[in-house]
C-alpha cells in the first residue's frame, strides 16, 4: 500500500509540474484572500490590545504576506489538505498539518538565530496551512471538484462585503493542533448546513461568512502565540542560571 501511494504521489507532483506555468499566473489572485486574511489578523491583534505583538507583525506584513504567497507555489499545495478523522491529507502526499507545523518550526529556529525576516516568511506560510483547513474543500477531498468554483467567488466577493472583516476577537491556542482541529471542525460543520441551499451565491455568501470570519481570528491567535513562543524563548536565554523557566507549547 505504502508503494502504491508513493508512486501515486510522484505521478500527482508530476502533473502539478506540468500545469505549473499556468498555476502561476493564477496564485497571484488567490493569495490576495490570504494576504487580506492576515493583514485583518494583525489589526484583531491591535484591536484586543496585544500592542508588542501587534507592533512585531505589523513592521513585518510584507514578509508575512511574502511566505503565505510562496506557500502555494509549486506543487507545495498538495500538502494542504488535511481530514481531522482520519488526521491524513490528500493520498500520497503530507498534510495542512504537519506542513504548518514544519513551517512554524522554521520560523522559531529562524526567529531564535536573528533572522526576523526569514522567521516572519516561514510563518506567514504557517498561517497559510491553517487557513487553507477553514476550507471545505481543503478537509474533505470527495469536495474537490467544488473548490476552484468557489475560490473563485470568494476571490470576486471578498473584498465587497464589509462583514467579512473581523476586527477583534482573535482566537488564542497554545498549540497549532488546537487551531487545525477547530477550523476543520468548523469547515465542515459549515458545509453540511449549508448545502442544502439552492441559491449557489446565497449558499457561498453564509459559508465565507464562516469561514473567512474564522481564518482572521485563527490567524490572529497564531501570530499571538508566535509572539509568545519566541518570547518565552528569550527569557529562558537569559536566565543567567539556565533554568527552564517555561514549559513551552510550541506544535
Amino acid at each position: 500500500m505504502k508503494i502504491l501511494e508513493n508512486t501515486y504521489s510522484y505521478i500527482f507532483k508530476n502533473i502539478l509540474r506540468a500545469v505549473n506555468p499556468i498555476k502561476k499566473k493564477i496564485i497571484k489572485t488567490e493569495c490576495e484572500v490570504h494576504k487580506f486574511i492576515n493583514n485583518q489578523a494583525v489589526e484583531i491583534l491591535k484591536n484586543d490590545k496585544h500592542d508588542k505583538a501587534y507592533n512585531l507583525m505589523h513592521r513585518y506584513i510584507n514578509e508575512i504576506n511574502s511566505g503565505v504567497v510562496w506557500a502555494d507555489q509549486d506543487f507545495k499545495s498538495s500538502n494542504h489538505f488535511y481530514n481531522p478523522d482520519n488526521k491524513r491529507g490528500m493520498y500520497g502526499c503530507s498534510n495542512a498539518l504537519l506542513e504548518s507545523r514544519r513551517y512554524y518550526s522554521k520560523a522559531v529556529k529562524y526567529y531564535n538565530s536573528g533572522n526576523i525576516k526569514m522567521a516572519m516568511f516561514y510563518l506567514g506560510a504557517a498561517c497559510h496551512l491553517i487557513q487553507d483547513i477553514t476550507v471545505p474543500q481543503h478537509v474533505n477531498v470527495k469536495l474537490l471538484n467544488q473548490h476552484r468554483q468557489y475560490e473563485q467567488w470568494v476571490i470576486r466577493a471578498y473584498k465587497e462585503h464589509e462583514n467579512f472583516k473581523v476586527k477583534n476577537g482573535g482566537i488564542y491556542f497554545s498549540t497549532i493542533g488546537e487551531y487545525a482541529k477547530l477550523n476543520s471542525k468548523i469547515a465542515m460543520d459549515t458545509y453540511r448546513k449549508y448545502q442544502s441551499t439552492q441559491d449557489k451565491n446565497q449558499r457561498y455568501y453564509k459559508i465565507t461568512s464562516i469561514i473567512l470570519s474564522i481564518a482572521q481570528k485563527t490567524t490572529a491567535g497564531l501570530l499571538m502565540k508566535f509572539y509568545r513562543d519566541v518570547k518565552r524563548i528569550e527569557a529562558i536565554k537569559k536566565d543567567k542560571y539556565g533554568r527552564k523557566s517555561y514549559r513551552l507549547k510550541i506544535l
